[in-house]
């Protein structure tokens, strides 16, 4: 059978200190995984271990051997979070012991779906111990996806067993389903080290997708990127890794410093950053002591193990057996995407106390809305990928793109433009720019905003031409970005609705009308700016003279607006004055190739006060340029 037919699980140990998992691995593989000296001489594995396992049927198994001592479940779960299928080891000798439950608790909680229950060391028992054993595992095990698996009686002494366990694990792994290779690459780091010649080496299972030599990659949540020198799986090279196999990784370009176990390495699709997680907590049922609120706790996600606040969102306590939404504060980011399992302890006593899915990751969305919306909110809604889309764009003032719905989600973008056609086909959301998709509602709502707002801007105002841009988009939504406020314009301006003139905004049947008297004032003051010629008003001088309050000022922006008079700084030129200025400029130039503030100033008879505003405004309309103390015409 090909390479492209083998199938690729990742198999787990679960259980108490002693029970013989290294041991069982070491008979069934041939291989040593207690790989640190100290692990050798105590004959206690300490960290994570690896091997692999060839299963009939073509069935390729990486094996992550855990620690069983109370000290290194930390350790435990970096590699339990990996798990297609798990072997619950229990010792013969000593039956069910503490860590033999809270190791089954964290694979429950990180729902794996799988396993056979291996009782070791029957070499060392009577067969009627054994049978008070089995008993006390069934009853263990009961109402644990472990209540009707396999129990296989082994010893890895005497061989006893073996071949019936790898006849049980074979017909397992048979059904446990291909992971999408169709999803973005993700392997979370469980291990780095230096190769001499090689350089850099990270290892760990690859979650999704594939991975292929020369490939670009990055590094989160640090987000530096490598390149992949070289593909190890199960000790032998390769060009590509797939999801399912357990890989290590030759990164050029990154330092082993630079790297940690909790990393993860993701392809061109990035995990979401951050350091505020929401979670659907479950606490298991025989807590002795409530989660409060404000408690410190231990928190791990993936390969990740970070210390965090949680906030149970008004709440004052959960007690053993409840379920709610929780927001844990962690000690540093993490990355990590909706849906993902995440494992919670607690610091006194060292117990697993529960685990739950992310199901939002977004801190400023977490405190900004109304928090017993958000709980109810996500206590009812289906938590699927869908819902969790659906909810986005219900709740986003700025609607939703592909690429952070991508991210969040950890899918292709390709599957993300799918689902978000569905909404667009129903005229449940709309196409705001490219990659943007907006609620209906919420363009609605913004529709209707900004016609109120300029209808009563028209009303009150009928002598403006319109409101500005930056006022409208703030009175109707601050949230609002100002490219999708000028999406939704562009909207109302295809609908006939609304004009956006420059940096101003009207409604479309709105024009500027005025009064015979209003029409008399707006004459005074345009005479009254020709007649200064070089030495015009300033505004305030003008409304001294003509104090008409509110409406003046009016009268003077349509004068503006229509090109009747220009503002420099803060004097208001006749169009006349302008370009009797350029005439001088010309003329001054033509004569002596350039001139001065002092020669222009001679010239038109002004002071410096009304000179210099002057020939600003005439460089930045770009008719002169200004090197140095000279200035010349622009082109």
């Amino acid at each position: 059978m090909s390479s492209s037919q083998t199938r690729y699980v990742i198999i787990g140990t679960a259980g108490h200190v002693d029970h013989g998992k290294t041991t069982l691995i070491r008979a069934l593989t041939g291989m040593e995984t207690d790989r640190h000296p100290e692990e050798r001489q105590r004959g206690m594995s300490i960290d994570l271990g690896f091997a692999h396992w060839d299963l009939p049927g073509d069935i390729v198994a990486g094996i992550v051997d855990v620690p069983g001592h109370e000290r290194f479940v930390h350790n435990m779960l970096a590699g339990a979070s990996e798990f297609d299928l798990a072997l619950l080891l229990i010792a013969a000798d000593e039956g069910v012991m503490p860590q033999s439950k809270e190791h089954l608790a964290i694979l429950q909680l990180l729902n794996v779906k799988r396993g056979v229950i291996v009782i070791t060391k029957i070499d060392t028992v009577t067969d009627d111990w054994l049978e008070l054993v089995r008993e006390e595992v069934a009853q263990a095990v009961q109402g644990t996806f472990l209540e009707d698996a396999p129990v296989v009686p082994v010893s890895a002494i005497t061989g006893e067993g073996l071949d019936r366990l790898r006849d049980a694990v074979a017909e397992i792994a048979r059904s446990v389903p291909p992971r999408d290779e169709k999803k973005p690459f993700r392997l979370p780091i469980d291990d780095v080290f230096v190769k001499a010649g090689f350089g850099t080496i990270v290892r760990g299972a690859i979650f999704s997708g594939s991975v292929a030599v020369g490939q670009e990659v990055l590094l989160q949540p640090s987000g530096r990127k490598a390149r992949i020198r070289s593909l190890h799986c199960y000790g032998r090279p390769t060009n590509r890794a797939v999801a399912g196999q357990r890989a290590a990784m030759n990164l050029s370009g990154l330092k082993k410093e630079e790297i940690r176990r909790g990393d993860v390495v993701t392809g061109e699709v990035p995990l979401t950053v951050t350091q505020s997680i929401a979670v659907l907590l479950r606490l298991l049922p025989d807590l002795k002591k409530a989660l409060k609120s404000g408690m410190q706790v231990q928190f791990h996600h993936g390969t990740a193990e970070r210390a965090a606040v949680v906030d149970l969102l008004g709440r004052e306590r959960l007690k053993a057996g409840e379920e709610a939404v929780a927001v844990f504060r962690l000690s540093k980011v993490i990355a990590c995407a909706w849906g993902d399992r995440v494992i919670v302890r607690a610091f006194s006593p060292l117990t697993t106390i529960g685990g739950g899915t992310i199901v939002e990751m977004d801190s400023d969305r977490l405190m900004r809305t109304d928090r017993k919306r958000i709980v109810a909110d996500w206590d009812l809604k289906s938590l699927d990928e869908m819902g969790y889309l659906i909810s986005r764009i219900n709740e986003s003032p700025n609607g939703v793109t592909v690429s952070d719905m991508s991210q969040r989600l950890f899918l292709n973008p390709s599957v993300v433009q799918a689902m978000l056609s569905q909404f667009l086909r129903n005229g449940s959301a709309v196409p705001l720019t490219a990659g943007t998709v907006m609620g209906k509602e919420w363009l609605d709502r913004y529709v209707i905003g900004i016609v109120d707002q300029l209808t009563h801007f028209h009303s009150e105002r009928p002598l403006r031409r319109g409101m500005s841009k930056e006022s409208l988009r703030t009175a109707i939504g601050a949230d609002l970005s100002r490219e999708n406020f000028e999406a939704i314009l562009k909207i109302l301006s295809d609908q006939g609705l609304a004009v956006a003139d420059g940096e101003v905004v009207r409604l479309a049947t709105h024009s500027v009308r005025l009064t015979e008297e209003q029409e008399s004032v707006a004459r005074r003051i345009e005479q009254k700016c020709l007649l200064s010629g070089f030495t015009p008003p300033e505004i305030g001088e003008l409304m001294a003279d003509d104090p008409n309050g509110e409406q003046f000022g009016d009268i003077v922006n349509h004068l503006l607006e229509t090109g009747q008079l220009v503002r420099v700084g803060d004097f208001l030129y006749h169009p006349q004055t302008i370009e009797k200025a350029k005439e001088v400029v010309k003329s001054l130039v033509k004569a002596k190739g350039s001139f001065t503030a002092a020669q222009f100033r001679d010239q038109v008879g002004a002071s410096r006060k009304y000179v210099v505003p002057l020939l600003e405004y005439l460089d930045h309309v770009g008719f002169t340029v200004r090197i140095g103390d000279v200035r010349f015409v622009k082109g």
